[in-house]
């Protein structure tokens, strides 16, 4: 098999991400046909090879897998390198996150003329019919679109959790009182009516399947994201320019879920999700859903702070030197200071010391 692309990209050429659409040629070696599936590699090439695998024992569709390497610090490199003709590995050079990583592999996609782009974490993998499914659904719905409709819809499969129910995920929806959209898990309920294709208030990002059409009309993923929350944003944006958002429930993906960032009880979890979740309400949800929302951070932040230890629970938040209660704390302050993209690296400090504590216990 040959040793498929080797491409190294500028990463702060990367960051601007407005021509991400600009460079969209056609590359006359390349099928439109084929989906583009772009994949973000970031120390964890285990995984990574775990999900090419998957992909290789997909039936009824034909694919091609741009993989991004995240600036890894291991030897990814080594172990990514000369996979085949199926693989186009793009070094990034950098830590761009989920968004930047993902907009680079879409914007290599674009440029060799893919109209369909399949995201997937490198923790998530596919089933034998996961891609003909999804593209079958995404055909159908394409067919039953009236004139004038915004086609294609978002589409996206289930989630079944590896190792646990954690990571499933079948449905979202909107919070009425916050605006901000949650997992439900009542959506493949026993008793629950079966449905081909269910309205979803946001596709994860975790398994993704886009088409041309939705960068060409949303843009890209906002950088300033970086990682969480930078999915829901996307399909909120791609709902309001009138794109459908379905999932398919006969489609499937097993997922394990932040293995490259923890659980969602890490330091670095805790500080992107509370910065972010932020961000999202500023962005798309109404004045007294904000205030809403800001009283819930601090219910979070009291939940944070009263640990049993002696003294007042704000007290403890403010002085907290690492873990959980110092990445939240330091999430308030930098969304405060319209610090977005990557997290300082303080935080990553206390994510790698509250792991280390972990695995010793």
């Amino acid at each position: 098999m040959a040793d498929g692309r080797h491409l190294q990209s500028d990463a702060p050429d990367i960051h601007r991400g407005e021509d991400i659409i600009q460079c969209a040629g056609r590359d006359p070696g390349m099928d439109a046909e084929t989906v583009a599936v772009v994949t973000i590699n970031w120390n964890g090439w285990r995984h990574t090879r775990e999900c090419l695998a998957a992909l290789r024992a997909s039936r009824g569709a034909r694919w091609h897998l741009y993989l991004v390497d995240n600036g890894s610090t291991d030897d990814s490199l080594a172990h990514l390198g000369g996979l085949g003709d199926d693989v186009t590995l793009i070094e990034a050079g950098a830590n761009l996150g989920w968004t930047g990583g993902n907009n680079l592999g879409v914007r290599h996609a674009l440029a060799r003329g893919h109209e369909r782009i399949f995201l997937l974490n490198n923790d998530a993998f596919v089933l034998p019919d996961t891609l003909e499914r999804l593209l079958a659904a995404a055909r159908e719905a394409e067919g039953m679109a009236g004139e004038g409709a915004a086609a294609p819809p978002v589409l996206g499969p289930v989630h079944k959790g590896v190792g646990g129910p954690d990571y499933d995920f079948s449905v979202a929806a909107f919070d009425p009182r916050t605006g901000v959209p949650a997992w439900r898990t009542d959506a493949g309920a026993e008793g629950a009516p079966a449905r081909p294709l269910i309205e979803t208030a946001y596709v994860s990002g975790a398994a993704i399947l886009t088409h041309r059409r939705h960068f060409e009309a949303v843009g890209p993923f906002d950088d300033r994201f970086y990682l969480n929350f930078d999915d829901t944003d996307w399909c909120v944006r791609a709902a309001r320019a009138g794109f459908a958002l379905l999932m398919v429930p006969d489609a499937a993906i097993g997922h394990v879920g932040s293995a490259s960032i923890g659980g969602r009880e890490s330091p670095l979890q805790t500080y992107f999700l509370t910065r972010n979740r932020l961000l999202f309400a500023e962005k798309h949800c109404t004045t007294v859903q904000r205030l809403r929302l800001l009283r819930r951070c601090i219910w979070q932040a009291r939940a944070l702070g009263d640990d049993g230890a002696p003294g007042h629970w704000s007290v403890r938040l403010w002085r907290a030197r690492d873990g959980r209660m110092a990445a939240f704390r330091r999430a308030l302050l930098d969304y405060a200071l319209r610090r977005f993209g990557d997290c300082p690296p303080e935080v990553r400090r206390w994510h790698a010391a509250a792991r280390e504590q972990q695995e010793g216990a």
